[in-house]
């Protein structure tokens, strides 16, 4: 890459590949679509929108639905292009040269791309020999390194592992550094704790539209906490970043979240199914609070997928996670792993 920066060139494109047939389970996706109210509405708006101007690059309407949902001020949320957007924000508003970065290992590969975009230095906090992390082991990592942001991410995508409550809050407690909470995954678990992002003075809450609500086609995501921060995300941000279509959307989703709780359920329904019968195939299967299951298996089992065009994440030899599907599509999924047997 002649023009890129020699700190840079070892990094690699972030890429997930299009695939448009067969049954797809490696993105992290919902298998069914939007509840057929939110469709007909989403349909019905779209027809008034001026697409000759801009968008509202202050998301005022989106930013109030989401305020009322969460049961905080408009204030205390911002939106973006994704989380990811909004993550990247953080690490350029807060980080300079040198600062360091504290984060669990096995995690979103994006906050280390984050880290090294800014010159930041990122402490990775391992699990043990399954992977499982500790969170005594980050405060430890946080005490030894002093860094300015930590990162959690729970449900932790890829692994599944939810820390409770109380573990986050142990965390938060044990420093001053900003804490950047990754809640994508949060509606398929026991508990959302958004409301710590308006708790704690260093604390951002992060959510998404792409996961529990289905519309990663659209590209929103959203953070939670106090105003201070919420303005030193917009300070950074990209103007008019979240598109128009994309704000109505959002906004009729998050006004008809009560009636994605069916689906929620489903998926979580069959996220333990599926869990049950690849643990009694023999893999090696780590328990999952996300709509995705971590695991380890040979990889001609993977082959066999590809082969029926089932497509699961592969992250490297022998290590998978594989995105819960519908009912049907689990169904397809097991088959062929019992016929590989």
């Amino acid at each position: 890459m002649k023009y890129m920066k020699k700190s840079f060139s070892n990094m690699v494109p972030y890429h997930s590949k299009l695939i448009t047939e067969g049954i797809i389970l490696n993105a992290n996706e919902s298998p069914i679509l939007p509840p057929a109210k939110v469709v007909d509405e989403i349909k019905k708006n779209i027809l008034n929108i001026e697409f000759n101007r801009y968008p509202d690059m202050d998301e005022v309407e989106l930013n109030k639905a989401i305020a009322k949902r969460y049961n905080v001020k408009p204030e205390n949320v911002s939106c973006g292009v994704g989380s990811d957007e909004l993550l990247d924000v953080v690490f350029r508003a807060t980080l300079e040269p040198g600062d360091t970065v504290v984060g669990f290992v096995p995690s979103f590969s994006m906050y280390q791309v984050f880290a090294e975009l800014v010159g930041a230095k990122y402490v990775p906090v391992l699990g043990d020999e399954n992977n499982i992390f500790n969170v005594d082991d980050m405060i430890k990592a946080i005490k030894e390194n002093n860094p300015k942001l930590v990162l959690i991410c729970t449900p932790n995508n890829p692994t599944g592992q939810y820390f409770s409550e109380e573990d986050v809050r142990k965390i938060i407690e044990s420093t001053d550094a900003l804490i950047a909470l990754d809640l994508a995954y949060i509606d398929f678990a026991k508990k959302d704790y958004y409301y710590l992002g308006i708790e704690y003075d260093n604390v951002i809450a992060f959510k998404t539209f792409s996961k529990a609500m289905a519309l990663p086609s659209i590209r929103v995501g959203y953070a939670i906490s106090k105003k201070e921060n919420i303005d030193m995300i917009d300070a950074i941000k990209a103007p008019y970043s979240v598109s128009t279509i994309s704000q109505i959307i959002a906004k009729i989703a998050i006004e008809n979240f009560d009636l994605y709780k069916g689906q929620i359920k489903m998926i979580i329904n069959e996220r333990e199914n599926l869990y049950n019968e690849l643990i009694k195939l023999g893999f090696k299967v780590y328990k999952s609070e996300a709509n995705f299951i971590y695991v380890l298996f040979d990889d001609k089992y993977n082959d066999a997928l590809l082969r029926n065009k089932i497509y699961i994440r592969r992250f490297k030899s022998g290590v998978y996670r594989i995105t819960v599907g519908s009912q049907y599509e689990n169904e397809k999924l097991l088959e062929v792993l019992k016929n590989e047997k």
